[in-house]
Parts: structure tokens; sequence; C-alpha cells
């Protein structure tokens, strides 16, 4: 998680970090869910293989995060 971390630091995001869920299939790309003081939360893919962090979206009541051991009913 550290290297995550220091990834995020370094492409210049703040915040808290919340939620962190591996990408199926690999072991080196995650999703992270962040979080602001003003109580907005982001998802965003996080690829040690890229060295990158892409945003993906602002999770809202259309958009959450779910765990992979969720109900899909």
């Amino acid at each position: 998680m550290m290297k995550i971390i220091a990834l995020f630091r370094k492409e210049g995001y703040k915040g808290e970090y919340e939620e962190f869920q591996r990408v199926s299939g690999t072991d080196r790309e995650f999703f992270v869910v962040m979080g602001n003081d003003q109580g907005l939360k982001a998802l965003f893919r996080a690829s040690l293989m890229l060295d990158a962090v892409e945003f993906q979206y602002v999770l809202d009541d259309k958009h959450v995060f779910v765990q992979g051991d969720a109900d899909a009913s």
C-alpha cells in the first residue's frame, strides 16, 4: 500500500485513502477510493506497472464502490 500512496503523492493527490481493492487478474493495479475534507469521495485506478493514477469518477448516488463479495441482486 505504501507504493500506491507514494504514487498518489507523486501525482499531487491529497486526501484520505478509504478503500483499496486489487483489480482482478493483476497484482500491480488497484482501485482506490479517496475522500477529502468536504466529504466528497472519488474512485481512482492506480497502476504500479504504468506508474500512473487515473481518475475514474466521483462516488455519489449513481456511482458507488462495490466490494468484491457484495451480493449482485
